[in-house]
C-alpha cells in the first residue's frame, strides 16, 4: 500500500487518483457555487440553512442523522451563522487553524445550547464548515476517519479535527499546487482526502459500509452469520460506562492502567471479569485497540466519544454482531413486541443460545443506548434513534445454521447434546510452515497432531508425551498460533501450567465463592471457554502444560464427559445467570485441548477415561543433525564441531533405551560453554564440556539391569572416553559397576 507520509508517496497517490469522482465533484461544486453567491440576509433564511445542513453533498449522511431542526427554527441562531460565515478566512496556516477551531467550538456550543439533551451533530457541523470555507476543509467529516488519514499522512499529534482539516488541505495543496479556477477543481481538491483514505489507508476488510458517491448515501455491508460476533457481553454500566472508559483511554493507557480504572468503577469485579470488559470493547464494539503496548481509541471510539452518540456504533453492531439487526427489524416490522416474544425472536439467530442470557444482554445494551424503549404493560418498541437504525437495514437478518453453531439437541435419553461446529482451519501446509518457523518440527509430526485433533467433529483433545526438553510445549504453542493464521489473536490461545493441587473441576471452571455467596470465582479457563462459545467459527486452543501433575480425570471431569456426549457443561445450580456466569454452557466444538505430559516419579499416569478421549502422540525423536541452533557467538567452528560430535555420539547410544536428551539440553550445553569462555579466558574447553555433560546429561541415566541398558551404558562410557570426557566417563563406569553388582543404576546414590 502506498506510503502517503512522505512527499513522494503523497504526490504519487494524489496523481494516481486524478480528479476523483466526477459526479460527486459536480454536485458538491453546485452547492459551493450556490452558497458563495448568497448575501448575508439570504444565508439566514430557514430553507437555505435547511439545505446547508441537510443536503450539501459534502459527505454521505451515514451517521450524521441527528436532527438539528430546533436550531434551524431559531432565527437568532440562523442570523448568527449567516454573519459568521461572511468573515474572511486567514491565509497563514496557524491563523487559519485557530479560525476554524474557534468556528467549530462556537458552532457546536450554540447548537447544543438549543439541542439540550441531544447527541452532538458533529458530522453535520463539519459538513457545514466545509461549505463555508471549502479552501481549508475536506470531505472527511467523521473525526475518527480524519484522524486515521492524518496519522497516515504524518499529521502532528494532538491536533483537534478543525486544525487537522487545515493541515491536511495545506499538505495536499503543497503537493499539487494552487487549485484551478472554478468550483469543480475546488470540489475535487476537497474530495481528494476522502479518496486517499479509502484507497491508501483503509483495508477492504475493515469496511462495514460502502458509500454510493453520486447519491452520497451509505449502504451497510452485513457479514454472513458465520463470521459475526456471537452477542454482546453485559458489562457493568453498559453504554454510560463505555463512554467513561473512552474518555479515560483518549490519550492512551497501558493495560494495567485500564484495569485499575475499570476496577475503580467496579471494585468488586475480578481481574478476569475486567479483562472480559476490555475484550468486549475491543472485539464487540471496536472502540479501542492495542497499539505498541497501549490501548488507544479507534476511529469509531473517537467518534462515539466526541459525539456522545451510540449511532456511530450502528454500522458495526448491525453488520458484525449476531442478533442486533434481528431485534431491531422485529420491532420495525411489528411495532411494540412483548419481552418474551422479542427474546424468542433474537434467540432464533443462534441455536446455540440455550438460555436467554445472550439476547437479554443485547436488549440491555440497546436500552442503554436508547435505541429501544420498554413499557412494562406492552413491551419493547423502537425510539426515534432506533427507527433511524432500522432504516439502514436493507437485508433479512441471517441466522446461524444448526451445523455451524453449538446447537443443543435432545437425545433419546433426554440429555442435551451439542452438534458439531464448522470451524475455519487453515490448510495443513500453512500450519506446518508456521510451526516450522517456531522450532525444528517435521511436517509429519505436525500433520499427525492436526489430524488427531480434528478427526472427530467435537472431541478435539491431544496428549503430547515423550522426551523432556524435545519441544512438546513449544510444538503445542506454535500449532495453536498457526491455527489462527496471519490474523492470530492472543485471546484465541491459552496456556495453563497445571498445578499438583488440582483435585476438582473448580481449578478450571471456577466456583461460587464460599465466603461471598453472591459472587462466582472465575478462572482464565472459564473466560476462555466463554469466548470460544461466543465465536464458534474460530478455533480456540488451550494448552495444559504438564497436565498429569494432577489427575486429569478429576479436574477435567465435566469436560471429558461433555466432549464425549455433547452434554452441556454445568457450571453452577443457581439462576440462569449468576454473577455473569451462565448456569450451563454447551461444549464448544471449536475448542481444542492439547496436554503435555512427562512420565516420571513426580507425575500421575493417565487413566483409560482420559486415553479413550485423547489422541496420544509420542515425541521422542531428536534430530541433532538438522537442529538449527548449533552456531553460537563465542564458539569457534572447531568448538561447535566438538560439541556436536560428542552429543551425536551420546544420542546414538542412549536413544535406543530412551535415556537420550532433548533440544533444551543441547541449548543449555552451548549456552554454558559460551558463558564459561566469556567469563574465564583461560578456561579449558574440554574440561568445561566435560563438566556440563556431567551436570546435564548423566543425571538422567538410570534403570534396572537388562542387556540393552548394560550395552548402552558401556557404549556411553566408550564414547565419553573417546572424546576425552574423563570425569563423565568415570561416572558412567561407576553406573556400569552398580548395574552389575546391585541390579540397578542411579546417578544419585
Amino acid at each position: 500500500m502506498q506510503d502517503i507520509s512522505t512527499d513522494t508517496g503523497l504526490r504519487a497517490a494524489c496523481l494516481e487518483l486524478g480528479e476523483g469522482n466526477a459526479e460527486w465533484n459536480r454536485r458538491l461544486a453546485g452547492v459551493l457555487e450556490w452558497w458563495s453567491g448568497l448575501s448575508k440576509d439570504a444565508r439566514a433564511d430557514r430553507q437555505v440553512q435547511q439545505r446547508l445542513w441537510e443536503d450539501n453533498h459534502v459527505a454521505a449522511v451515514g451517521q450524521g442523522n441527528i436532527s438539528v431542526d430546533r436550531a434551524l427554527d431559531d432565527a437568532g441562531f440562523r442570523a448568527w451563522l449567516a454573519e459568521r460565515s461572511m468573515q474572511p478566512l486567514p491565509v497563514d496556516l496557524e491563523a487559519r487553524s485557530d479560525f476554524l477551531l474557534a468556528l467549530h467550538d462556537d458552532l457546536r456550543d450554540r447548537v447544543m445550547t438549543i439541542l439540550v439533551g441531544s447527541a452532538r451533530p458533529l458530522l453535520k457541523i463539519f459538513r457545514v464548515m466545509a461549505v463555508l470555507y471549502p479552501e481549508a476543509m475536506t470531505t472527511v467529516a467523521a473525526m475518527g476517519a480524519l484522524h486515521e488519514l492524518g496519522r497516515a499522512m504524518g499529521v502532528p499529534k494532538g491536533l483537534y479535527a478543525a486544525r487537522e482539516h487545515a493541515w491536511v488541505r495545506q499538505r495536499i495543496d503543497q503537493m499539487l499546487g494552487p487549485v484551478g479556477n472554478g468550483w469543480e477543481p475546488q470540489a475535487a481538491r476537497m474530495t481528494l482526502p476522502w479518496l486517499l483514505l479509502e484507497r491508501f489507508v483503509r483495508a477492504d476488510g475493515d469496511k462495514t459500509e460502502t458509500v454510493e458517491i453520486p447519491g452520497l448515501v451509505t449502504k451497510l455491508q452485513p457479514l454472513p452469520a458465520s463470521r459475526r460476533r456471537r452477542g454482546l457481553t453485559a458489562t457493568k454500566g453498559l453504554f454510560p460506562a463505555l463512554l467513561s472508559t473512552l474518555e479515560f483511554v483518549r490519550a492512551g493507557v497501558t493495560r494495567e492502567e485500564l484495569l485499575d480504572f475499570l476496577r475503580s468503577n467496579a471494585p468488586d469485579s475480578k481481574t478476569t471479569s475486567l479483562g472480559v470488559t476490555i475484550n468486549s470493547y475491543q472485539g464487540e464494539f471496536d472502540v479501542i485497540r492495542s497499539e505498541a503496548g497501549r490501548y488507544v481509541l479507534t476511529e469509531r471510539g473517537e467518534n462515539v466519544l466526541e459525539s456522545q452518540d451510540p449511532t456511530f456504533l450502528a454500522d458495526w453492531l448491525l453488520t458484525r454482531v449476531l442478533g442486533v439487526d434481528r431485534a431491531i427489524t422485529e420491532l420495525r416490522d411489528h411495532g411494540t413486541v412483548p419481552r418474551p416474544a422479542l427474546l424468542a425472536a433474537v434467540s432464533q439467530m443462534n441455536p446455540g443460545w440455550t438460555t436467554t442470557f445472550a439476547p437479554q444482554a443485547q436488549l440491555s445494551w440497546l436500552l442503554s443506548m436508547k435505541v429501544v424503549q420498554f413499557d412494562w404493560h406492552y413491551g419493547f418498541s423502537l425510539t426515534e434513534r432506533g427507527k433511524q437504525w432500522a432504516e439502514r437495514i436493507h437485508w433479512v437478518p441471517e441466522p446461524l445454521e444448526d451445523v455451524s453453531a453449538d446447537v443443543q439437541a435432545s437425545g433419546a435419553d433426554g440429555v442435551e447434546r451439542s452438534q458439531p461446529v464448522s470451524v475455519e482451519l487453515p490448510p495443513l501446509g500453512v500450519i506446518a510452515a508456521s510451526v516450522g518457523k517456531a522450532g525444528h518440527f517435521k511436517t509429519g509430526l505436525v500433520a499427525s497432531l492436526h489430524a488427531g485433533l480434528w478427526a472427530h467433529p467435537r472431541r478435539h483433545f491431544a496428549v503430547l508425551t515423550g522426551l523432556s526438553g524435545a519441544g512438546k510445549t513449544l510444538l503445542a504453542r506454535a500449532y495453536a498460533e498457526a491455527l489462527s493464521g496471519a490474523d492470530r489473536l492472543e485471546l484465541e490461545t491459552l496456556t495453563l501450567p497445571v498445578q499438583p493441587g488440582w483435585y476438582d473441576p473448580g481449578a478450571l471452571l471456577g466456583y461460587i465463592n464460599p465466603l461471598r455467596t453472591d459472587s462466582y470465582v472465575r478462572t482464565a479457563f472459564l473466560e476462555f471457554l466463554l469466548r470460544a462459545a461466543a465465536n464458534p467459527a474460530r478455533p480456540h486452543v488451550v494448552i495444559l502444560d504438564e497436565m498429569n501433575l494432577s489427575h486429569p480425570e478429576q479436574y477435567m471431569a465435566p469436560l471429558l464427559s461433555a466432549m464425549e456426549t455433547g452434554a452441556s457443561i454445568r457450571l453452577h445450580a443457581e439462576d440462569d445467570i449468576f454473577d455473569g456466569v451462565p448456569r450451563a454452557l454447551a461444549y464448544p466444538a471449536n475448542l481444542a485441548l492439547i496436554g503435555t505430559v512427562n512420565m516420571d516419579e513426580t507425575t500421575h499416569g493417565l487413566s483409560d477415561k482420559v486415553l479413550d478421549r485423547a489422541f496420544v502422540l509420542e515425541h521422542w525423536d531428536v534430530d541433532l543433525e538438522g537442529y538449527p541452533g548449533w552456531k553460537r557467538p563465542g564458539l569457534s567452528a572447531d568448538q561447535q564441531g566438538k560439541v556436536k560430535g560428542l552429543l551425536e555420539d551420546l544420542m546414538a547410544v542412549l536413544a535406543p533405551v530412551r535415556l537420550h536428551f532433548g533440544y533444551r539440553v543441547v541449548d543449555t550445553v552451548l549456552d554454558y560453554l559460551v558463558r564459561v569462555l566469556a567469563d574465564q579466558r583461560d578456561a579449558e574447553f574440554s574440561e568445561a564440556l566435560d563438566f556440563v555433560v556431567y551436570a546435564k546429561l548423566l543425571p538422567k541415566l538410570r534403570g534396572e539391569d537388562s542387556p540393552r541398558l548394560r550395552e548402552a551404558l558401556h557404549e556411553c562410557e566408550q564414547r565419553l572416553t573417546r572424546h576425552d570426557m574423563k570425569r563423565s566417563a568415570r561416572k558412567v563406569r561407576e553406573l556400569v559397576e552398580d548395574l552389575r553388582s546391585t541390579g540397578s543404576a542411579r546417578f544419585w546414590r
